[in-house]
C-alpha cells in the first residue's frame, strides 16, 4: 500500500496567478477570469484525501505513501434486513437503509429479529472508489423470487422519485447518533411479487435493488443459493459469488445488470486445482485477479475481471486450515480463522507470524499492517512483528467483522443483537469507545473502502469548491499541468450550482484538460483524482487554472439596485486593495482593485452620465 511520489516541480510553474483581459473604453467586454492553485496554501484550501503536498513534494499534490479511506463505514444488520452508515469520524451512525421489505407490518416483510441467518440477512458490503456502498443479502429463506439481492446506496446525490425536489432519506433527526424506526425509510412489497421494485423504494439514496443474476444476462435462481461474496473490480464493477451455486456473476455497477455469469469455480484446465470452492467473501487485486474465501481451507483465484467477456481462468489452492475472511496487502493473500497467507509468487502458503489470536475476519491497514481478532485483537507488521495486542473492551462483544477507518483505527464489529462497534486506536489498540449500530452486524468484508482505494484502484482526490461572486457564471475550463508515469492517470470531475448545498445533489461530470465546460452556477466544486498502478507509483499535479467565461453585467457595490456613480467612487477609492474571488469590485477578476475595474464598473452605469 505504500506509494512512491515522483516527479519535480514543473519548469512550466508560473505561480498563483489571476489573469483577465483587458478592458476597452469603446466596447464592453466578457471578462474571462482565471484562479490558479499551485502552492500549498492554495491546495489547503480544498479537502485533501489521501494526497499530499508533504516535503520533498511542496507545492504539488501526489497520493499518500499510507493509505487512507473514507470516514464511513457500511454496516450489514444481519438480523434485521439493513445496513447502517457509520461516520467514524463522529462515532456515530448517520443513517441506515433497508435491504428489505420493512419494518414489520409492511407487505412482505420476513421477520428473523436476532437471527442472522433466517430471511435476506444481508452480511457483505462494499465500497467504491466514489464512496458508493453496495450490499448483498444472502438469503437463507422466504419466496421463490428472493435470491442474492444487491443494493446500490449513494454516496452524493439522490433518485428523486416523487419529483418532489427534496432528498427524502434516512437520516439522524435527532442527532443522538442512533438511527431508530422512525428515522428509516419503509420499504413494502405492494404489488406482492416478492421482488423489490425501483418503484417500491421509498429512501432516495437508494440507486437501486436486483436479484443476482438479472434474469437478463442468466436465469433467475431460487432462494438458498446464498449471496455471501461481494467485491469491486479495477473497473468499478462489482463480482457477486453465490454460496450454494459455486459461482461468480459480474455485475454492473451503473444500474445492477447482469453483464457475466455465471463463472464456475471449478478451476480450468492445467491450472492448480483444490477443487470447486463455495464463494465466501471475495477481493480483487490491482492487476484484475480476484481472490475468494470459501469457508473451508480452500482458497480461490479467478484472473482477468476487468474483462466483459473472459476468458476467466479459475484456480484453487489448500491452505491446509480451514479459513473465514480474506485481506490483501503487501502482494499477499491473508486468510482469517487459519491465520494464514498465501505468496502468489511462489503459489505457498505459510502462518502469519505472531498472530497468535483466535479470528473470522482479518484486515490490512494502510501501512500493510495486519489486524484480526473476534475478542482481543492482535496488530503485526507486514514482517510479522507483534505491534500490540489489546483485550476486548468493556461492554464489547464477540465479532465476525473487522475493518479499518480513515485514521488507520480499528473497528470490531461486535456480532450481538445489541449491535456494537468496538473501537481501538491503530497506533497502540487503545480503547476509544464502544457505538451502537442495527441488530447481529456482521459485516467482514470491504465496508469502508480501504482495499477499493488502496490495493484494487490506488486513489486519492483532491475537492475544491471556488466561488465566483455572480450566480449563473458561465464556467469556461479547468487547466493542469501534471506528471503520468506509466499507468497512472489524473482525472478531473466538475458540477456548478447557485448555492452551496445544492452542489451534492448535482453529479460530477468528467472533463479533460482545457475543454470547454458546459456549466452555470456561481460555484463551481471541482474534484481532482490521482489514480496510482500497482508499483505503488503516483502522479502529481503541480496546478490547477479555474476559468470563467461570464461578462460582467452589474458593478452594483452598494446593492441599491442600479449601478451609477456611487458604486463606481466605491471602486475607485478601494483601488490598490487585495481581494478574493468574487468580489463585485474587481471586475477584470485579478485579485486586485485597479483603475480598470473602475474604468469598467463605468461602462455598467444604468443611466447616462451614471446618475444616481
Amino acid at each position: 500500500m505504500k506509494l512512491n511520489r515522483i516527479g519535480s516541480p514543473s519548469p512550466f510553474r508560473c505561480g498563483r496567478s489571476l489573469i483577465a483581459a483587458g478592458i476597452s473604453l469603446f466596447a464592453i467586454q466578457a471578462w474571462a477570469a482565471s484562479t490558479t492553485y499551485t502552492f500549498d496554501a492554495d491546495f489547503d484550501q480544498g479537502t485533501l484525501d489521501g494526497v499530499n503536498h508533504d516535503a520533498p513534494g511542496n507545492d504539488q499534490l501526489q497520493l499518500n505513501a499510507v493509505g487512507t479511506t473514507f470516514p464511513v463505514a457500511w454496516i450489514a444488520n444481519a438480523g434485521e434486513d439493513s445496513v447502517s452508515k457509520f461516520d467514524t469520524s463522529l462515532n456515530k451512525e448517520v443513517a441506515r437503509y433497508r435491504t428489505w421489505f420493512g419494518p414489520a407490518g409492511q407487505t412482505g416483510h420476513f421477520s428473523h429479529l436476532g437471527n442472522a441467518y433466517s430471511g435476506p440477512a444481508p452480511s457483505r458490503t462494499a465500497v467504491d472508489i466514489s464512496g458508493n456502498a453496495y450490499v448483498l443479502n444472502r438469503h437463507f429463506s422466504q419466496g421463490t423470487n428472493a435470491a442474492a439481492v444487491l443494493l446500490k446506496i449513494l454516496a452524493e446525490g439522490f433518485i428523486d422519485r416523487n419529483s418532489n425536489g427534496v432528498m427524502d432519506s434516512s437520516s439522524d433527526l435527532n442527532n443522538d447518533g442512533v438511527i431508530d424506526a422512525s428515522e428509516m425509510k419503509d420499504l413494502a412489497d405492494s404489488n406482492g411479487n416478492g421482488i423489490i421494485d425501483q418503484s417500491e423504494i421509498q429512501d432516495e439514496r437508494i440507486a437501486w435493488a436486483v436479484r443476482v443474476p438479472d434474469g437478463v444476462g442468466a436465469p433467475l435462481r431460487p432462494t438458498g443459493v446464498l449471496g455471501r461474496s461481494l467485491c469491486i473490480g479495477t473497473d468499478g464493477n462489482l463480482w457477486v459469488g453465490l454460496y450454494s451455486d459455486r459461482t461468480y456473476y459480474k455485475v454492473r455497477s451503473s444500474d445492477g445488470g447482469t453483464i457475466a455469469g455465471p463463472i464456475s469455480t471449478t478451476p480450468s484446465a492445467g491450472q492448480p486445482n483444490a477443487g470447486s470452492l463455495t464463494p465466501y467473501g471475495c477481493l480483487i487485486d490491482s492487476g484484475g485477479t480476484l481472490w475468494s474465501a470459501s469457508l473451508s481451507s480452500i482458497l480461490g483465484k479467478i484472473e482477468n475481471t476487468q474483462s466483459d467477456t473472459g476468458p476467466y481462468t479459475v484456480s484453487s489452492f489448500n491452505s491446509g486450515r480451514s479459513f473465514y475472511g480474506i485481506g490483501l496487502g503487501n502482494g499477499k493473500v491473508y486468510m482469517g480463522q487459519g491465520n494464514r497467507q498465501f505468496d502468489p509468487t511462489t503459489n505457498t502458503f505459510s502462518d502469519i507470524p505472531n498472530m497468535s489470536v483466535g479470528s473470522l475476519g482479518i484486515v490490512v491497514d494502510g501501512g500493510g499492517n495486519i489486524i484480526a481478532g473476534t475478542s482481543s485483537i492482535r496488530k503485526v507488521s507486514p514482517a510479522g512483528t507483534l505491534l500490540w495486542s489489546a483485550p476486548l473492551q468493556a461492554g464489547g462483544s464477540s465479532s465476525v467483522g473487522i475493518q479499518v477507518d480513515s485514521n488507520n483505527d480499528v473497528l470490531q464489529i461486535g456480532f450481538t443483537s445489541a449491535g456494537r462497534i468496538q473501537k481501538y486506536r491503530g497506533s497502540d489498540g487503545a480503547p476509544l469507545g464502544v457505538f451502537p449500530v442495527g441488530n447481529m452486524p456482521y459485516t467482514y468484508s470491504d465496508a469502508t473502502g480501504l482495499v477499493a482505494r488502496n490495493v484494487t484502484s490506488p486513489t486519492g482526490t483532491w475537492t475544491l469548491i471556488h466561488d465566483s461572486g455572480t450566480a449563473g457564471t458561465d464556467w469556461d475550463k479547468v487547466s493542469w499541468t501534471e506528471s503520468i508515469p506509466a499507468d497512472t492517470s489524473i482525472q478531473v470531475f466538475v458540477r456548478a450550482a447557485d448555492a452551496v448545498a445544492n452542489l451534492p445533489l448535482q453529479p460530477y461530470q468528467p472533463t479533460t484538460n482545457g475543454a470547454s465546460l458546459p456549466l452555470l452556477g456561481r460555484f463551481i466544486q471541482v474534484q481532482t483524482r490521482l489514480n496510482g498502478n500497482d508499483q505503488g507509483t503516483s502522479p502529481i499535479l503541480f496546478d490547477l487554472t479555474i476559468a470563467s467565461a461570464s461578462a460582467s453585467t452589474s458593478c452594483d457595490v452598494n446593492g441599491s439596485g442600479a449601478t451609477d456613480n456611487v458604486d463606481v467612487g466605491l471602486v475607485r477609492a478601494a483601488i490598490g486593495l487585495t481581494v478574493p474571488p468574487g468580489d463585485i469590485r474587481d471586475q477584470d477578476g485579478n485579485g486586485v482593485i485597479t483603475m480598470n475595474d473602475a474604468r469598467a464598473c463605468v461602462l455598467l452605469c444604468t443611466k447616462p452620465r451614471c446618475a444616481p
